[in-house]
Parts: C-alpha cells; sequence; structure tokens
C-alpha cells in the first residue's frame, strides 16, 4: 500500500463530500456579486485580527469588539454570504476531524491544538 496513493484517495473523497460540493457552490454564489466578496474579505481579515488577539492570551478591547461587530451585522444579514461561511466551517470542521482521527492513529501529542481550538469555538460564539 502507497500511503500517498491512500492521501489522494481521500482528498479526493473529500472534494466530492456534500460538504465541500456546498461550500464550493456557497463560495461560487458569493464570489459573483463583487461586494458580498469585499465584504466577506474583509471580515475574514477582521476576523483573523480578532482571532490572533484571542491567541495572544487578550481580550479585544470594546473599540476592537464594537468594530468587529459592525463589520459583522451586514455580512451576516446576507444570505449568500451567510451560507457560504456556515458551508466553510463544515469543511474546517471535517478537514479537523480528520486530522484528529490521523494525528489520533499516529500518537502524536495536540494538547496545543485543543487549547487553540476551544478559544477559536469561543470566538466563533461570541462573533
Amino acid at each position: 500500500m502507497n500511503i500517498y496513493d491512500k492521501a489522494h484517495e481521500l482528498a479526493r473523497a473529500m472534494s466530492d463530500s456534500k460538504e465541500y460540493r456546498d461550500y464550493k457552490d456557497a463560495k461560487e454564489k458569493v464570489y459573483q456579486n463583487e461586494a458580498n466578496k469585499k465584504m466577506l474579505m474583509d471580515y475574514k481579515k477582521r476576523q483573523l485580527q480578532m482571532q490572533n488577539i484571542y491567541l495572544s492570551g487578550r481580550l479585544p478591547s470594546g473599540e476592537e469588539w464594537e468594530k468587529f461587530v459592525k463589520l459583522s451585522e451586514p455580512l451576516l444579514a446576507s444570505q449568500d454570504i451567510s451560507n457560504f461561511l456556515k458551508a466553510e466551517y463544515r469543511v474546517k470542521t471535517m478537514i479537523t476531524d480528520i486530522y484528529k482521527i490521523l494525528s489520533g492513529a499516529l500518537d502524536i501529542d495536540l494538547d496545543f491544538m485543543a487549547d487553540q481550538e476551544q478559544k477559536r469555538e469561543t470566538a466563533d460564539e461570541e462573533s
């Protein structure tokens, strides 16, 4: 058995999954509208900044949080963008689950990932 062949087989199975097809469809729909695409990119940049704040061990200031909320509100009101974000979350969850399965089988220490995942989930719940 060639391990790389199995990896390619897994990649094909993932790209054929309902989660990934839904993600691709939702992304295409969002990216067809330049305003939605820009709004999404701005949101993702700000979301990354917020995650970095949490991962650095501090909480965002009231002003930082307010900016993020103001950026999020119109974005989440868009059904297309909301659908995309949900589909993206499902794909990322699938990838994380597969990584956990692989690392568990190989006895790889993932304690650091559990902390980061918990911080990310907390940030997602607050947004």
